[in-house]
């Protein structure tokens, strides 16, 4: 049950994340709108990107989950990662194609830099579609776990981690180094000490709970009062609320909370998909002319919820058979690759 618990929690996080970022950028839905029409939710509207540091920190703990097992090889960990970022992300990349062609995308781009961008390598400049800097960085990430845990342990990553993130703010986030060296390594950090932090000590319910209060509060506290932020301390921050997060035993399989985890599922699309579907929200409010002003906020949660619900497609039907077919086809190269050689006679 623990474990469930966790699992959960985790997917609780996710959907946290993906909402709020999508709610940050839910500005475009509105645009059609007077800015006296519009009430955003302030905390969301001034730091939801910091769903995206959530992310990273969700990614830190969850690879350490994986590659610390004694059971990790890095070709299967690699065919996973792969069918899970790149069937989606490649549709996703079509619809982008589509809207280049049709005129309707919001920078010029490239052929060159569509092509490379389909790789999700680093790149020095902006991607042919927005969100994908983050998932490069999410490449680099599983890159040194799978390096780093293996020979220095997960102590050893965290060393690692915290060096290139320290040097990135020195350096002030150099283009040379292809987003090594990046303070956004913090976040993932941040993951990997919460990991290390569940593994050695454990965590009482009390104890989760305080992480998770104490967390919340902190970050409120920033958004109130910016001039006490300092390197990092987000990042602490948003470690807090994930270890609560991920050990916290609420009921989430409850009926009231079902539609967090059940978004915590589809968070990849609605990461993915969002930009693309306001974007398309603000067009279709600019071809009905002057909408009326009550009905802004209306506008901005329908395309949300639209999102929401293309979104689920999309986990079940791209997502959820690529990921299951990267899990059988790693497995049995795995158990093909264990087999001892057999003499076959004639």
């Amino acid at each position: 049950m623990a474990n469930e618990h966790k699992l959960e929690g985790l997917q609780a996080a996710r959907a946290i994340a993906a909402l709020s970022v999508a709610y940050f950028h839910s500005y475009m839905a509105t645009r059609p709108f007077p800015s006296f029409a519009q009430h955003p939710i302030p905390f969301l509207t001034d730091w939801g990107y910091l769903g995206v540091d959530l992310f990273f920190g969700i990614s830190g703990y969850v690879i350490c989950l994986v590659v610390a097992k004694p059971s990790f090889k890095l070709r299967a960990f690699f065919i996973k990662r792969a069918f899970r970022l790149y069937p989606l992300y490649w549709t996703v990349m079509g619809v982008v194609a589509l809207m280049i062609w049709a005129g309707k995308h919001p920078d010029p781009v490239t052929l060159g830099q569509y092509l490379y961008s389909l790789t999700l390598l680093p790149l020095v400049g902006p991607p042919a579609y927005a969100v994908s800097w983050t998932l490069q960085r999410e490449i680099i990430f599983y890159a040194l776990a799978a390096l780093t845990i293996p020979l220095m342990g997960v102590r050893g990553l965290a060393l690692v981690l915290a060096a290139l993130a320290w040097a990135s703010h020195v350096f002030s986030n150099p283009s040379w180094a292809f987003h090594v060296l990046s303070t956004y390594q913090a976040d993932f950090l941040g993951g990997v000490l919460v990991f290390m932090l569940s593994r050695r000590v454990g965590i009482a319910p009390l104890v989760a709970w305080c992480a998770l209060g104490g967390g919340t509060l902190a970050l409120v506290s920033l958004w109130l009062v910016p001039t006490l932020i300092f390197p990092f301390a987000t990042t602490l921050c948003l470690a807090f609320m994930l270890l609560g997060m991920v050990h916290v035993k609420l009921p989430w399989t409850h009926r009231s909370l079902h539609w967090l985890v059940k978004v915590g599922d589809a968070s990849y699309s609605i990461y993915l998909l969002h930009g693309i579907i306001l974007y398309y929200a603000w067009w279709l409010g600019e071809q009905f002319g002057h909408l009326p002003n009550w009905l802004c906020e209306v506008w901005r949660f329908g395309a949300l919820a639209v999102c929401c619900v293309i979104s689920s497609l999309t986990w079940r039907l791209i997502e959820t058979p690529f990921i299951a077919l990267g899990n059988r086809f790693a497995d049995r190269r795995r158990t093909t690759m264990s087999e001892p050689a057999v003499a076959v006679s004639g």
